[in-house]
């Protein structure tokens, strides 16, 4: 079992710039590989964003989905996470193709910003991710940490 302080070493943090070519390659950063590993599960999230899941961490995902009771959120996540799923390796060099659909998905063109989100990886549009995080204001960035009961 891991300790809390190793925990907290396998998370992600940052927000690292990039670019991605027409092919669809990119460079994914060796600090998020050395967690999430250098195949990983590459597929749609909430916001025109991807996201990468470890091996082990989609496939508990794909478990606690599958034990859901039929409805409509199994259902959306069926069809976007699910459905939009891609499993990707990083070549040689670091770098990763991100398939067309998924491209597409984002608006992903030249410009993107690869983001650590604790125990995942996110892949956003620089310009979509820029208009993001502008649009949370100061009332819920202290909200979010007033829920910390710091």
């Amino acid at each position: 079992m891991l300790s809390d302080s190793e925990k907290l070493l396998n998370m992600m943090s940052g927000e690292l710039p990039y670019t991605i070519d027409s092919k669809g390659r990119m460079s994914f950063p060796q600090r998020f590989r050395d967690i999430i590993g250098d195949r990983f599960i590459l597929t749609r999230g909430a916001d025109h964003r991807l996201v990468a899941y470890s091996e082990e961490k989609w496939n508990s995902l794909m478990l606690k989905i599958s034990a859901m009771k039929t409805g409509r959120e199994k259902e959306i996540l069926k069809q976007i996470y699910i459905k939009g799923a891609i499993s990707v390796e990083a070549d040689k060099l670091g770098r990763i193709l991100v398939p067309q659909a998924l491209r597409e998905y984002a608006m992903l063109m030249k410009d993107v910003y690869v983001v650590g989100a604790m125990d995942t990886a996110e892949i956003w549009d620089k310009a979509t991710y820029e208009a993001f995080t502008q649009s949370i204001g100061q009332e819920e960035l202290y909200e979010a940490l007033g829920a910390l009961e710091i």
